[in-house]
């Protein structure tokens, strides 16, 4: 215990008393007692030298492992580039070279003799030291680099950083060195080398999985938060933006109408029992039941209301009778006379060559408007009548020729009665009236017709150019109309709507008729509801295969009666053993988790609007993050590698 504690002024003044008596010693004055202290003071004395032999040896060990062999080497030329720089010669510096390499070899040699448990302790901590450099260089090489590359880089560096120290160990030529290289020992290194990365990314992957233990987006689970997010990240994956796509849609977009791996997903989820089935096909249901009345509140919004056509029949009927009718009346009760023998020959030739509806029209204007002599106001008013229906009949008949030599007759007809008083008032808004109507009836038929009677767009849109504001708003009414016959005769009014106007003559003509604007909503309406029915019947078809399957197995045990195919009593009582005990088992294995994110799985991929926007930019963030390493993970992945490296020419030594 004194030693333990001896101070440095104790130690000196022993180390004193030993020179005095090694004075009395040589001088032969030294007494028995003192030799006998000298000489116990040597035995302990040789101890201390050991140990610094043993400590040297430890630390030439250390130099030749970390320098993987090359201690005499670089102990050599340091002095070989010291003699260099100092005298310019350059058989001195190989001299020298020589010389003290052969000098460190010879010290190595020595303390390998004197102690060579410690040189070989040193020389195992020295490997490691030295092996950490390749490993440095190699893990910093596969940074970056897919895993094939990596491996190839790992293999390398194992084999080298395990060959080399055998090489360098050698003494001689190449050849002579080489001779020194185990293959086997090599190779055992490559492999080491070559399996670090996928021990580091083993490693990483085991970390990453217990970070994704905790994550999640809005309140949902892992598990659930990531399967939904890869089916997305795969979906975006192929060119899809499922933001647009889900704006598209509108706030009643959910993520299971999103075409790929979410709606798969979505037919899977429906295809199994549990609590996600059930709420997503809830959920799709009401939404479809809800169809008719978006495309119906659309319509209303951007086209007109649904009785729109009929209110403006009621008007047109109403300013006719109480307000054209008794200025028709005042004027055809006028006593003026008319000359009209230039109208029957003009008359008279064109319909010689006209259809027969129209040559019977014409025959009423020629029977008002008599044989010969002037006329009253009355029957040439009648006669007028008569003109226009014949005029509109041929139009019909498509007698364009008869409708062009008809027009100057009528202009002239219309110039002698436009004489008396408020007849012409009366005539041009009983026109207007008449055009107002037929715009409407006109307007319901806008979208209807076979491929050699449909109105082209090119056709309507000469057609709207004619019109007065009062006329285009009152074909607007009567397309209405049709809309909502459509819809409310229709088995599947929603159907039946996208399918009407998802025509590309129908798209066109319905821009048309209620401008840019508003032709896109009302199209994004009927294309939504497109795609909410196509999602209903994907999930109703997965549904349909998980009902089957639940029915098969609840009559298992049911057959026909006369085919005597029923289970046998061992059967049904193993069954019976056997379906409480596999119950216990999965709820105690994974029950309440898995139930759990069959429910969030359905919640989230029915969600809607706001809420669905803020989860599905959470979950695409969420789907990026996935495959990208997380910087704890990245760490002990390199750690990992890092230390395989290491170890590896230890290991295969």
């Amino acid at each position: 215990m004194a030693e333990e504690t001896m101070t440095f002024a104790e130690s000196g003044r022993i180390l004193e008393a030993v020179r005095v008596l090694e004075g009395l010693e040589q001088s032969g004055e030294i007494s028995d007692s003192q030799l006998a202290a000298l000489n116990k003071f040597r035995g302990k004395q040789k101890t201390a030298e050991q140990a610094r032999t043993e400590t040297i040896a430890t630390y030439r060990g250390v130099q030749s492992g970390a320098t993987m062999n090359l201690s005499d080497e670089i102990a050599g030329a340091y002095n070989a580039a010291t003699e260099l720089l100092k005298n310019r010669d350059i058989e001195g510096a190989k001299a020298a070279y020589a010389k003290f390499r052969d000098l460190s070899r010879k010290r190595d040699e020595a303390a390998q003799v004197l102690a060579p448990e410690q040189f070989a302790k040193g020389e195992g901590v020295g490997s490691v030291l030295g092996a950490m450099a390749p490993a440095g260089v190699g893990t910093a090489a596969m940074r970056g680099a897919s895993m094939l590359p990596r491996m190839a880089i790992g293999a390398t560096t194992g084999a080298a950083a395990t060959a080399l120290p055998q090489f360098a160990g050698g003494e001689g030529g190449f050849s002579s060195r080489m001779a020194e290289v185990s293959p086997l020992s090599t190779a055992v290194g490559a492999t080491i080398g070559g399996a670090a990365p996928a021990a580091g990314a083993i490693t990483g992957g085991v970390v990453r999985g217990a970070q994704n233990l905790r994550r999640g987006v809005q309140g949902f689970g892992s598990g659930a938060s990531q399967r939904v997010a890869r089916s997305l990240n795969r979906a975006e994956a192929s060119g899809a933006d499922i933001q647009a796509y889900l704006d598209q849609l509108g706030p009643e977009g959910m993520v299971a109408d999103i075409k790929g791996s979410p709606q798969q997903l979505a037919q899977g989820l429906a295809s199994m029992q549990g609590e996600g089935s059930d709420i997503l096909q809830r959920s799709v249901r009401e939404r479809g039941e809800g169809a008719g009345a978006r495309i119906e509140d659309v319509m209303t919004r951007r086209v007109d209301e649904p009785e729109a056509a009929f209110q403006k029949r009621v008007e047109l009927a109403q300013e006719r009778s109480s307000v054209l009718g008794p200025m028709y009346d005042a004027a055809t009760q006028s006593g003026q006379k008319f000359q009209v023998d230039a109208i029957r020959s003009g008359i008279s030739f064109i319909g010689k060559d006209a259809a027969t509806n129209v040559k019977k029209r014409l025959n009423a204007a020629l029977k008002d408007l008599g044989s010969e002599g002037e006329i009253s106001a009355e029957r040439l008013h009648n006669a007028r009548a008569a003109l226009s229906d014949a005029m509109f009949k041929a139009k019909v008949k498509g007698e364009g020729g008869v409708v062009a030599n008809l027009k100057p007759i009528l202009a002239e007809v219309d110039s002698k009665l436009d004489t008396i008083p408020d007849y012409a008032a009366a005539r041009t808004g009983y026109a207007s009236n008449k055009a107002i109507e037929r715009a409407v009836d006109e307007g319901r038929k806008a979208f209807t017709g076979g491929a050699t009677t449909a109105v082209s767009p090119k056709v309507l849109e000469e057609a709207l150019a004619k019109m007065s504001v009062a006329e285009r708003d009152a074909y607007k009414k009567g397309a209405r109309e049709y809309i909502s016959a459509l819809m409310g005769t229709s088995s599947k009014d929603a159907a039946a709507a996208w399918r009407e106007f998802g025509k590309n003559w129908n798209s066109e003509k319905l821009r048309l008729i209620v401008g840019e604007d508003d032709a896109q909503e009302i199209t994004r309406r009927l294309m939504a509801e497109k795609d909410f029915s196509e999602t209903r019947g994907a999930i109703s078809g997965g549904s349909q295969t998980s009902q089957r399957t639940e029915s098969r197995e609840a009559l298992a045990d049911i057959r026909e009666p006369d085919t005597a195919n029923v289970p046998s009593p061992v059967t049904r009582v193993r069954r019976g053993i056997e379906a409480p005990i596999n119950r216990v088992i999965d709820e105690v294995l994974y029950g309440p988790r898995r139930s759990n994110m069959n429910r969030q799985i359905g919640e989230l991929l029915s969600l809607q609007g706001e809420q669905r926007d803020a989860a599905v930019g959470a979950l695409l963030q969420e789907a990026r993050r996935l495959d990208d390493p997380t910087r704890t993970q990245a760490i002990v992945e390199a750690l990992t590698t890092f230390g395989v490296l290491t170890a590896a020419p230890n290991t295969a030594q």
